[in-house]
């Protein structure tokens, strides 16, 4: 089966008004509040290793074997793309250094800071694979792999750092109560999110995710981080759709009209501490 990348990278490249399609996965796992810096760990007995530990959890991570990177030959008005293939496979077409960050670090241009210009303004192919042909099966590996291509090809090194600035709190409208189309999730339902967006409107379809995986994938519709403040628990099923840009003429309504008369849910605007990356060296590519 072939996975379409842009399962991540919706997070990365979608502007609510852009025509875009997107897929996020197993957001349930906790894509929105994994942190890709190292942490130190204590060093625990074979024995205890082999009898706490998953075997999944000490396999070593997922490496790029080979990688080609190659500056980008426009003919034309093609799309920028990226697709995880089957074998292990990564391929990118007219695709900036910048994308990648946002990929592998799960953030956003306005939380960037410390790039050079060039990151945006010249385009990359890539052809990759992993070691062994091993397949990429999730979005964390995903995005640990392109970290692991930035840092060995680009020399790319970052810190984080944080600063206060303008969130939103997701609460409900209502005390104790939630809309009509916000359903508690049933056994037969599979983790599963995606946004669809034709330029006017956007649909958004929810399957088995949290309130706070929510509050993570609604970050980029609105504009700025939302944490969740709902005390809602367990997970939830959902369909929704609202106008990327309400004019007088919208079809549909807005993105918190619809938040709030179909879930029950509201954007309260707060203060909060926001996350930031700041870039401390990144390079053009090094050879082949």
């Amino acid at each position: 089966m072939q996975l379409s990348v842009s399962m991540v990278m919706t997070m990365s490249t979608m502007k609510p008004c852009h025509t875009t399609a997107i897929l996020v996965l197993l957001l349930s796992l906790g894509i929105a509040s994994m942190r890709l810096s190292a942490q130190s760990q204590s060093v625990a007995s074979p024995q205890a290793q082999s009898a706490n530990v998953p075997p999944s959890a000490t396999q070593s991570p997922l490496r790029f074997e080979v990688v080609s990177i190659h500056p980008h030959k426009f003919a034309g008005d093609e799309p920028s793309d990226r697709r995880v293939l089957p074998g292990g496979r990564f391929v990118a077409t007219a695709t900036t250094v910048r994308t990648l960050i946002r990929i592998a670090l799960d953030t956003d241009d306005n939380r960037m800071s410390g790039a050079p210009g060039w990151i945006d303004n010249e385009m990359f192919d890539i052809n990759a694979i992993t070691a062994d042909h091993a397949e990429i099966t999730t979005p964390q590996q995903f995005q640990q792999l392109i970290l692991a291509l930035l840092e060995d090809r680009f020399q790319f090194k970052f810190h984080r750092d944080q600063r206060e600035g303008p969130v939103y709190w997701l609460e409900l409208d209502k005390p104790g109560k939630t809309g009509p189309a916000l359903k508690l999730s049933t056994p037969a339902s599979k983790p599963g999110m995606s946004v669809n967006s034709n330029g006017s409107s956007a649909v958004m379809t929810v399957s088995k995710a949290s309130m706070a995986d929510i509050a993570a994938a609604l970050h980029r519709q609105a504009g700025r981080p939302i944490e969740d403040h709902t005390d809602l628990k367990g997970t939830f099923d959902f369909r929704i759709e609202w106008a990327t840009e309400e004019t007088p003429d919208s079809s549909y309504p807005s993105l918190f009209t619809v938040l709030k008369e179909q879930l029950g849910l509201k954007l309260q605007p707060a203060a909060g501490v926001i996350e930031t990356v700041v870039i401390d060296q990144i390079s053009h590519p090094s050879a082949n």
